[in-house]
C-alpha cells in the first residue's frame, strides 16, 4: 500500500497533532510552563534534563506555528522517506535534529561566555531542526545545490530581519548545513554510478 511508504512521516504527524492536543488543546497557544518545563534550551539542556531533545520537537508555540510545522513536516519528512525509505529517514531526521541542537546550544554558551549574547534561558519547541538537516541532504543531490543553499540562506536572513528569533534561525542555518556536509558525504560513498545522479 502506498501509505505504507510514508508511515513514518505520517506516525509523526500524529505525534505532533498528539502532543500539542495534550499540551494546549489544538488552536490554542503553548502555555508559559509548558515551554518551561518540556522546550529545549542551553540551561535546561545542562541541568541533565536529556528529555528534551525529543519533547520538544514535537511541539509548536501556537496554532500557525502548528499549521505550518505540520506542513513542513508533511513536505520535507515525507519526501526524504519518499526518496530514502523509513528507517534512514527516521535516522537522519532524529540524529540531524539531536546533533544540530547539541551543537547549537554549544555555540550559545560559547556566545554568553564570551559576552556577546546571553540566550542561554531561552527555551525554543519545534521539528524545524531536523527539517532543514534534510532539506540540506535533499539540496546536496540537486542539480543547482549551491544556488538553492545561498537563496535558502539569504531567505533565513531576511527573516531574520523582518522577525527575528535568533536561536532558531541560527539553529535552521546551523542544520542546513550538517545536512548539506553529510548528504555530499553519501555521495562520496555511494558506487559511482549512484554519485553521478542529479535530482532536479
Amino acid at each position: 500500500m502506498l501509505i505504507l511508504r510514508f508511515r513514518f512521516t505520517l506516525v509523526f504527524l500524529m505525534a505532533m497533532l498528539a502532543a500539542n492536543l495534550l499540551a494546549a488543546g489544538l488552536g490554542q497557544d503553548l502555555p508559559s510552563e509548558m515551554l518551561r518545563d518540556w522546550g529545549i534550551g542551553h540551561n535546561s539542556l545542562m541541568s541533565g534534563e536529556i528529555f528534551r531533545l525529543i519533547t520538544g520537537t514535537f511541539l509548536s508555540h501556537d496554532a500557525g506555528m502548528l499549521v505550518r510545522q505540520f506542513i513542513f513536516t508533511a513536505v520535507v519528512i515525507g519526501y526524504t522517506e519518499w526518496l530514502r525509505g523509513t528507517t534512514q529517514t527516521a535516522v537522519l531526521f532524529f540524529g540531524l535534529d539531536i546533533v544540530g541542537t547539541l551543537l547549537l546550544l554549544v555555540c550559545v554558551g560559547a556566545a554568553q561566555g564570551a559576552g556577546l549574547i546571553d540566550i542561554t534561558a531561552m527555551n525554543d519547541v519545534g521539528m524545524s531542526i531536523g527539517g532543514f538537516g534534510l532539506i540540506g541532504v535533499a539540496l546536496s543531490t540537486w542539480r543547482h545545490k549551491w544556488l538553492l543553499v545561498i537563496v535558502i540562506f539569504l531567505a533565513i536572513a531576511i527573516k531574520l530581519v523582518i522577525a527575528p528569533h535568533l536561536l532558531a534561525d541560527a539553529g535552521h542555518v546551523l542544520a542546513l548545513f550538517l545536512g548539506f556536509i553529510l548528504g555530499q558525504l553519501f555521495a562520496l560513498l555511494q558506487p559511482a554510478s549512484a554519485s553521478n545522479r542529479n535530482y532536479s
